[in-house]
């Protein structure tokens, strides 16, 4: 540590909020398209330390460098973070301490004074505690052949110096991976602005969004993760006149990305993340990243047809089909009008040869086509006539639906080959995963036909939700933070009652919230945007998923005067959901009891 920030005083408490509830309904869902090239990615694990400095023993008589999950919030730089405060697992987020056999275990507030092997950490003996954040539930897609990811996490966690004198947290990160092995961790950081050189300096730092924390160079994506040592060493950067100036030159000088350490300047932290010629720098230097994910590999093409058997001349069937995503120039064309563009796919209604695959290397006259239609994207269709000459839209996901009037003539009806519903790649592509085959038949004369549905089971239960407890929320009295008032408190939890089975369609469910503004009996009021929340699961099944963190509109959020969701599942399935709550209103707002309220809103 370069040197020690100063005690400062700690303000009195002061003004008070509270909320009560209301019910309305309504809603919407929506869905993202997938790609080809890429496999998606659940549950990824990010695993970080920072650095050894940010779990080392501090210069400050009893004080350590910490890290804990969850933001850790602070009136002064006078405060700490203690047993009562500190978090060991804050949603997403688990702080995981370092064991002398090299595995991790749930870290302790005691363990943050000790390495891996239990001796005390203090600046004489330079060990550090070993400690790491570790957020989970990361989504996104990577792919191993090209090289390159794009996975997001949701969780926040708080690097405390001096025990807290000075912090700043770092939350929902982002990792994107280039096919060149290069790479950027981007995050939202928060804090507190503070100065070694003016004790009185306490305030609130409007967070700032897609800071890069890590840059990264050799990444090797695999299907199940990597790990990489963020650059460092030898990096430069550039900071203001009056601050501690970097030193380069030495075995272990280097620094943290530019915009991270232009933030860590606010904090009074700046020095502390590039070389700058102390005995701390060897501790600097940038730990190990960890990425940890299970990658599924996207669904190969496939093709359904509305009715395959039994047909009547002329009938008109309807040909769905999903997974036509390109796959780089595999499905590219070979000859106009679309050589070197993603070519799309045939779909034939025809009477085709045994071997009939262009992969097989059987030739145009194994397929004899009897209709035709062209899968390309939008962008394409003009290039191949239009509809008029036979162009459907392939949608960005893959997916494309055409209705298809089929008919025969005797003469096909004697040639050789099995009818059938056919797709292959447009423009002379040859790849082997579009070729599908659906077999049809028609009925003859003398056919009794009759068609039987699956068994559908009738619809049983039902879905419903209500409050564990007869009050929503109390948020209790605000306290000083910088030029702000916080308060927190939880939203009492909601119990979703959801037995709902049989029938066709997929019972799904989501929860949303949102507030109106907070008034006073003297008529005061300020916006229900200054309201966050951080949703919870306290028990569900695997199909429920929290929603996203909302933060106040003070906070750089979006606060939740719009309705945010609480908590959805994919299926039936009874929950318990709540969420912590935390307001962070102007410094200026008049003294008062204030409510709002909270209305629900429940998706079925």
């Amino acid at each position: 540590m370069d040197s020690s920030p100063r005690r400062r005083s700690r303000p009195a408490l002061f003004a008070a909020a509270t909320l009560t509830a209301a019910l309305a309904f309504g809603g919407a869902i929506v869905a993202a398209p997938a790609h080809a090239a890429t496999a998606t990615v659940n549950g990824a694990v990010f695993r970080w330390g920072i650095n050894a400095e940010a779990n080392s023993a501090a210069f400050a008589p009893g004080t350590v460098n910490l890290l804990s999950a969850g933001i850790v919030t602070a009136t002064s730089a006078s405060d700490r973070v203690t047993s009562t405060n500190w978090k060991q697992e804050d949603g997403n987020v688990e702080i995981l301490k370092l064991q002398s056999d090299g595995s991790y275990a749930d870290a302790t507030f005691a363990g943050l004074r000790t390495d891996a092997a239990g001796t005390t950490i203090t600046t004489g003996n330079g060990l550090n505690s070993g400690h790491i954040a570790q957020i989970s539930g990361g989504t996104g897609t990577v792919d191993v052949d090209a090289n390159t990811a794009v996975i997001q996490w949701t969780g926040s966690f708080t690097s405390a110096f001096y025990s807290g004198m000075t912090r700043s947290w770092i939350t929902d990160p982002k990792l994107t991976v280039a096919s060149d092995g290069t790479g950027t961790v981007t995050a939202t950081l928060g804090g507190y602005g503070t100065s070694m050189d003016d004790p009185d300096k306490f305030e609130s730092l409007t967070p700032v969004s897609d800071v890069v924390i890590a840059t990264l160079t050799g990444v090797d994506v695999t299907p199940t993760g990597f790990t990489v040592t963020p650059d460092y060493l030898g990096r430069t950067v550039t900071v203001p006149e009056g601050s501690v100036a970097q030193v380069t030159g030495g075995a272990t000088s280097g620094a943290f990305p530019q915009s991270f350490v232009d933030f860590q300047i606010l904090t009074g932290q700046g020095s502390y993340w590039y070389s700058s010629g102390g005995s701390a720098d060897a501790r600097k230097v940038a730990s190990p990243l960890s990425i940890a994910y299970t990658a599924t590999a996207p669904a190969g093409p496939t093709v359904t047809v509305s009715k395959t058997s039994g047909l009547a001349q002329g009938e008109t069937v309807t040909v769905s089909g999903s997974g036509f995503l390109p796959s780089g120039t595999a499905t590219n064309g070979t000859r106009p009008p679309l050589s070197g563009t993603f070519s799309g796919t045939y779909v034939v209604f025809g009477k085709f040869a045994d071997v009939w695959k262009p992969s097989a290397g059987a030739t145009s006259s194994a397929r004899s086509v009897i209709a035709q239609k062209w899968a390309v994207p939008a962008a394409s269709m003009s290039t191949i006539g239009g509809t008029n000459s036979g162009a459907i839209e392939l949608n960005a996901d893959g997916t494309f639906s055409v209705d298809l009037t089929l008919s025969t003539t005797e003469a096909q009806d004697l040639a050789s080959g099995t009818y059938g519903i056919y797709t292959y790649p447009g423009s002379g592509a040859v790849y082997a995963p579009f070729e599908t085959f659906t077999p049809i038949t028609f009925a003859s004369s003398s056919d009794v036909i009759v068609d039987v549905p699956a068994w559908v089971d009738n619809p049983t239960g039902s879905f419903g939700w209500a409050f564990a407890g007869t009050s929503p929320a109390n948020l209790g009295t605000a306290v000083q933070d910088g030029g702000n008032f916080v308060a927190s408190g939880a939203l009492t939890d909601i119990v979703v009652t959801d037995t709902r089975a049989g029938g066709t369609a997929p019972y799904t469910w989501s929860i949303s919230g949102q507030v109106g503004d907070f008034e006073s009996s003297s008529g005061d009021s300020f916006s229900g945007d200054l309201l966050g929340w951080t949703p919870k699961l306290v028990s569900a099944g695997a199909s429920v998923t929290g929603g996203a963190e909302v933060t106040s509109t003070r906070l750089g959020g979006t606060g939740l005067g719009a309705s945010r969701v609480l908590a959805s599942s994919t299926s039936a399935a009874s929950a318990t959901v709540g969420a912590d709550l935390t307001l962070v209103i102007p410094g200026t707002t008049p003294a008062g009891d204030y409510a709002s309220k909270l209305t629900i809103t429940a998706l079925q």
